[in-house]
Protein backbone atom coordinates (compact mmCIF):
# COMPACT_ATOMS: atom_id res chain seq x y z
CA UNK A 1 0.00 0.00 0.00
CA UNK A 2 1.26 3.45 -0.86
CA UNK A 3 -0.50 6.52 0.49
CA UNK A 4 0.59 10.10 0.77
CA UNK A 5 -0.17 12.24 3.78
CA UNK A 6 -1.17 15.87 3.81
CA UNK A 7 1.10 18.17 5.76
CA UNK A 8 1.16 19.55 8.35
CA UNK A 9 0.22 16.66 10.58
CA UNK A 10 -2.57 17.85 12.87
CA UNK A 11 -1.90 17.57 16.58
CA UNK A 12 -4.10 18.65 19.45
CA UNK A 13 -3.25 18.78 23.14
CA UNK A 14 -5.98 18.66 25.79
CA UNK A 15 -5.27 20.99 28.68
CA UNK A 16 -6.05 19.17 31.95
CA UNK A 17 -7.45 22.25 33.66
CA UNK A 18 -10.17 22.87 31.10
CA UNK A 19 -11.93 21.57 28.01
CA UNK A 20 -9.97 23.93 25.78
CA UNK A 21 -7.58 22.69 23.15
CA UNK A 22 -4.19 23.97 22.03
CA UNK A 23 -3.27 23.39 18.39
CA UNK A 24 0.03 23.11 16.55
CA UNK A 25 2.69 22.43 19.20
CA UNK A 26 5.66 23.11 16.92
CA UNK A 27 8.21 20.72 18.46
CA UNK A 28 5.74 17.85 18.56
CA UNK A 29 4.56 18.45 15.00
CA UNK A 30 8.15 18.51 13.73
CA UNK A 31 8.98 15.25 15.51
CA UNK A 32 5.78 13.62 14.31
CA UNK A 33 6.49 14.52 10.69
CA UNK A 34 10.10 13.34 11.04
CA UNK A 35 8.95 9.93 12.25
CA UNK A 36 6.28 9.61 9.57
CA UNK A 37 8.79 10.42 6.85
CA UNK A 38 10.84 7.35 7.85
CA UNK A 39 7.99 5.06 6.78
CA UNK A 40 8.45 3.33 3.38
CA UNK A 41 6.32 4.45 0.45
CA UNK A 42 5.25 7.76 1.97
CA UNK A 43 5.14 10.88 -0.20
CA UNK A 44 4.95 14.56 0.68
CA UNK A 45 3.98 15.46 -2.90
CA UNK A 46 0.31 16.58 -2.74
CA UNK A 47 -0.19 15.42 -6.35
CA UNK A 48 1.19 11.93 -5.75
CA UNK A 49 -1.35 9.13 -5.98
CA UNK A 50 -0.73 5.69 -4.52
CA UNK A 51 -2.41 2.39 -5.34
CA UNK A 52 -4.10 0.20 -2.78
CA UNK A 53 -3.32 -3.45 -3.52
CA UNK A 54 -6.88 -4.76 -3.53
CA UNK A 55 -9.24 -6.23 -6.09
CA UNK A 56 -10.74 -3.71 -8.48
CA UNK A 57 -13.85 -2.34 -6.84
CA UNK A 58 -17.27 -2.66 -8.44
CA UNK A 59 -19.50 0.40 -8.25
CA UNK A 60 -23.23 -0.10 -8.96
CA UNK A 61 -23.94 0.70 -12.60
CA UNK A 62 -26.53 3.36 -13.47
CA UNK A 63 -29.92 2.11 -14.60
CA UNK A 64 -30.00 4.58 -17.51
CA UNK A 65 -27.51 6.58 -19.55
CA UNK A 66 -26.77 10.08 -18.28
CA UNK A 67 -25.24 12.58 -20.71
CA UNK A 68 -24.83 16.19 -19.62
CA UNK A 69 -22.79 18.82 -21.43
CA UNK A 70 -19.89 20.64 -19.84
CA UNK A 71 -20.61 23.86 -17.97
CA UNK A 72 -18.81 27.06 -18.80
CA UNK A 73 -15.66 26.93 -16.66
CA UNK A 74 -14.30 29.95 -14.82
CA UNK A 75 -11.18 31.27 -16.52
CA UNK A 76 -9.03 31.00 -13.39
CA UNK A 77 -9.63 27.25 -13.22
CA UNK A 78 -8.75 26.33 -16.82
CA UNK A 79 -4.95 26.06 -16.57
CA UNK A 80 -4.87 24.37 -13.11
CA UNK A 81 -7.54 21.83 -14.11
CA UNK A 82 -5.80 21.06 -17.42
CA UNK A 83 -2.53 20.45 -15.59
CA UNK A 84 -4.30 18.29 -13.02
CA UNK A 85 -5.89 16.08 -15.69
CA UNK A 86 -2.51 15.64 -17.39
CA UNK A 87 -0.92 14.58 -14.08
CA UNK A 88 -3.75 12.16 -13.33
CA UNK A 89 -3.48 10.63 -16.80
CA UNK A 90 0.28 10.19 -16.37
CA UNK A 91 -0.33 8.36 -13.09
CA UNK A 92 -3.03 6.14 -14.59
CA UNK A 93 -5.86 7.61 -12.54
CA UNK A 94 -7.80 8.76 -15.64
CA UNK A 95 -7.59 7.71 -19.28
CA UNK A 96 -9.10 8.78 -22.59
CA UNK A 97 -12.33 7.06 -23.55
CA UNK A 98 -15.43 7.10 -25.77
CA UNK A 99 -18.59 6.67 -23.75
CA UNK A 100 -22.31 7.46 -24.17
CA UNK A 101 -22.20 8.78 -20.60
CA UNK A 102 -20.91 12.25 -19.77
CA UNK A 103 -20.96 14.46 -16.68
CA UNK A 104 -19.68 18.05 -16.41
CA UNK A 105 -16.51 19.01 -14.59
CA UNK A 106 -17.26 21.24 -11.61
CA UNK A 107 -14.00 22.83 -10.38
CA UNK A 108 -14.02 23.76 -6.70
CA UNK A 109 -11.60 26.28 -5.24
CA UNK A 110 -10.02 25.23 -1.96
CA UNK A 111 -9.66 27.73 0.92
CA UNK A 112 -5.91 27.98 0.28
CA UNK A 113 -6.53 29.01 -3.34
CA UNK A 114 -5.78 25.76 -5.17
CA UNK A 115 -8.37 23.99 -7.30
CA UNK A 116 -9.99 20.61 -6.76
CA UNK A 117 -11.02 18.53 -9.78
CA UNK A 118 -14.56 17.37 -9.11
CA UNK A 119 -17.23 16.20 -11.52
CA UNK A 120 -20.93 16.92 -11.08
CA UNK A 121 -22.32 13.40 -10.79
CA UNK A 122 -25.64 14.42 -9.24
CA UNK A 123 -27.70 13.26 -12.23
CA UNK A 124 -25.73 10.00 -12.38
CA UNK A 125 -26.16 9.43 -8.65
CA UNK A 126 -29.93 9.78 -9.04
CA UNK A 127 -30.08 6.71 -11.31
CA UNK A 128 -27.45 4.62 -9.51
CA UNK A 129 -28.63 1.70 -7.31
CA UNK A 130 -27.92 1.99 -3.58
CA UNK A 131 -25.23 0.38 -1.44
CA UNK A 132 -25.45 -0.33 2.27
CA UNK A 133 -23.82 2.68 3.93
CA UNK A 134 -20.81 1.83 6.10
CA UNK A 135 -19.61 5.32 6.99
CA UNK A 136 -20.07 6.07 10.72
CA UNK A 137 -22.05 9.02 12.01
CA UNK A 138 -19.79 12.03 12.53
CA UNK A 139 -21.57 13.15 15.72
CA UNK A 140 -21.21 9.69 17.29
CA UNK A 141 -17.49 9.69 16.47
CA UNK A 142 -17.14 13.10 18.09
CA UNK A 143 -18.79 11.88 21.30
CA UNK A 144 -16.60 8.77 21.34
CA UNK A 145 -13.43 10.79 20.80
CA UNK A 146 -14.33 13.15 23.64
CA UNK A 147 -14.74 10.17 25.98
CA UNK A 148 -11.12 9.03 25.54
CA UNK A 149 -8.91 9.69 28.55
CA UNK A 150 -5.98 10.85 26.46
CA UNK A 151 -3.73 13.88 26.49
CA UNK A 152 -2.43 13.86 22.92
CA UNK A 153 -4.38 13.36 19.72
CA UNK A 154 -3.10 13.11 16.14
CA UNK A 155 -5.06 13.17 12.89
CA UNK A 156 -3.77 11.70 9.64
CA UNK A 157 -5.60 12.75 6.48
CA UNK A 158 -4.75 10.27 3.70
CA UNK A 159 -3.99 12.24 0.56
CA UNK A 160 -5.92 11.38 -2.62
CA UNK A 161 -7.43 8.30 -0.96
CA UNK A 162 -10.23 7.81 -3.51
CA UNK A 163 -7.74 7.99 -6.37
CA UNK A 164 -5.70 5.20 -4.75
CA UNK A 165 -8.53 2.66 -5.11
CA UNK A 166 -8.76 0.74 -8.43
CA UNK A 167 -12.18 0.49 -10.08
CA UNK A 168 -13.46 -2.42 -12.17
CA UNK A 169 -13.27 -1.79 -15.93
CA UNK A 170 -16.98 -2.44 -16.54
CA UNK A 171 -17.90 0.35 -14.09
CA UNK A 172 -15.72 3.06 -15.61
CA UNK A 173 -17.67 4.26 -18.71
CA UNK A 174 -20.48 5.80 -16.61
CA UNK A 175 -18.03 8.24 -15.01
CA UNK A 176 -16.89 9.83 -18.29
CA UNK A 177 -16.30 13.58 -18.51
CA UNK A 178 -15.09 15.88 -21.27
CA UNK A 179 -12.27 18.40 -21.16
CA UNK A 180 -11.12 20.45 -24.14
CA UNK A 181 -13.10 18.22 -26.53
CA UNK A 182 -11.44 15.05 -25.22
CA UNK A 183 -13.43 12.54 -23.19
CA UNK A 184 -11.84 10.87 -20.16
CA UNK A 185 -12.98 8.48 -17.49
CA UNK A 186 -11.70 7.35 -14.11
CA UNK A 187 -9.72 4.16 -13.57
CA UNK A 188 -9.83 4.78 -9.83
CA UNK A 189 -12.64 5.70 -7.47
CA UNK A 190 -13.97 9.16 -8.47
CA UNK A 191 -14.85 12.03 -6.20
CA UNK A 192 -18.52 12.95 -6.48
CA UNK A 193 -19.77 9.38 -6.84
CA UNK A 194 -22.21 8.77 -3.98
CA UNK A 195 -20.69 5.36 -3.22
CA UNK A 196 -17.03 6.44 -3.10
CA UNK A 197 -17.04 7.33 0.64
CA UNK A 198 -18.57 3.97 1.61
CA UNK A 199 -16.13 1.93 -0.51
CA UNK A 200 -13.12 3.96 0.63
CA UNK A 201 -14.07 3.77 4.31
CA UNK A 202 -14.56 0.01 4.16
CA UNK A 203 -11.22 -0.69 2.46
CA UNK A 204 -9.17 1.49 4.81
CA UNK A 205 -11.00 -0.03 7.78
CA UNK A 206 -10.01 -3.52 6.57
CA UNK A 207 -6.36 -2.49 6.22
CA UNK A 208 -6.31 -0.99 9.72
CA UNK A 209 -7.89 -4.09 11.23
CA UNK A 210 -5.33 -6.39 9.59
CA UNK A 211 -2.32 -4.41 10.79
CA UNK A 212 -1.07 -3.69 14.29
CA UNK A 213 -2.61 -0.23 14.37
CA UNK A 214 -3.12 1.50 17.73
CA UNK A 215 -6.57 2.29 19.08
CA UNK A 216 -8.11 4.71 16.61
CA UNK A 217 -11.24 6.23 15.13
CA UNK A 218 -11.71 6.45 11.38
CA UNK A 219 -13.95 8.56 9.19
CA UNK A 220 -13.42 7.67 5.52
CA UNK A 221 -9.80 8.80 4.90
CA UNK A 222 -9.28 10.59 8.24
CA UNK A 223 -7.71 8.55 11.05
CA UNK A 224 -7.50 9.76 14.66
CA UNK A 225 -5.12 8.18 17.18
CA UNK A 226 -4.38 9.21 20.75
CA UNK A 227 -2.21 8.54 23.76
CA UNK A 228 -0.95 9.89 27.07
CA UNK A 229 2.39 10.87 25.49
CA UNK A 230 3.14 12.49 22.14
CA UNK A 231 5.47 9.67 21.05
CA UNK A 232 2.67 7.12 21.48
CA UNK A 233 0.40 9.08 19.15
CA UNK A 234 2.69 9.02 16.11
Amino acid sequence: MHFGHRLPLKWVFQRPESLRWAFGIAAVVTEGIRQLNTLPGLSENPSAVGLLKVQEQRVPIATSIVHRRQYRTTRDAVIPIHKMIQELETQGVVSKTHSPFNSPIWPVRKPEGEWRLTVDYRALNDVTPPLSAAVPDMLELQYELQSKAAKWYATIDIANAFFSIPMAAECRPQFAFTWRRVQYTWNRLPQGCKHSPTICHGLIQTVLEKGESPEHLQYIDDINVWGKHSSRSV
